[in-house]
């Protein structure tokens, strides 16, 4: 029984592991699009986090610091879920930007990244589109919906209150 959680925490330091390489490159590609010089780059950690340095700030932290970036104009590699997206309409960009930012709440919350092919995944699943790109404004308030009861059950389950709604 020993060798088994040996084996899991090892499991679960790596995993941490990865996590923590793939935010620290996601944050120094971030640095490099807005081309910010270090010390810039330094301020900005201390603002955000009262730390100097990628390395030693946690994976909050780092989550925190990778949504500040990208609020400032960063571009998110994986936000599109390898794909071209076009530009949403102006009756559809308030809420492509709520999806937007349900993603980013979801992917801070789990550690995981939540893309927007995880949204083209309800749309298919409960047969409203193929594509959140061809989503109807209507649509995409139940996308929206959908994100939100989603991220709020992830929440009451870190609060440790089951699946509570």
């Amino acid at each position: 029984m020993t060798t088994v959680r040996t084996t899991s925490a090892r499991t679960t330091t790596a995993s941490v592991d990865r996590q923590r390489n793939a935010r620290i490159i996601a944050i120094k590609a971030a640095q490099r699009q807005m081309d910010m010089d270090d010390a810039t780059y330094r301020a900005m950690l201390l603002a955000q986090t009262g730390k100097s340095s990628s390395t030693v700030l946690t994976l909050p932290e780092m989550a925190r610091v990778l949504d500040y970036l990208r609020r400032s104009g960063a571009r998110h590699p994986g936000r599109d879920g390898g794909r071209k997206r076009v530009s949403p309409s102006a009756d559809r960009a308030a809420l492509m930007g709520k999806v937007h930012a349900l993603l980013s709440a979801l992917e801070a919350l789990t550690g995981t990244p939540h893309t927007l092919a995880y949204a083209d995944a309800i749309c298919k699943r409960n047969g409203w589109c193929d594509r959140v790109d061809f989503a109807s404004p209507a649509l995409l308030h139940r996308l929206v919906a959908a994100l939100s009861r989603t991220l709020k059950g992830r929440t009451n389950k870190a609060a440790g209150k089951g699946g509570e709604r």
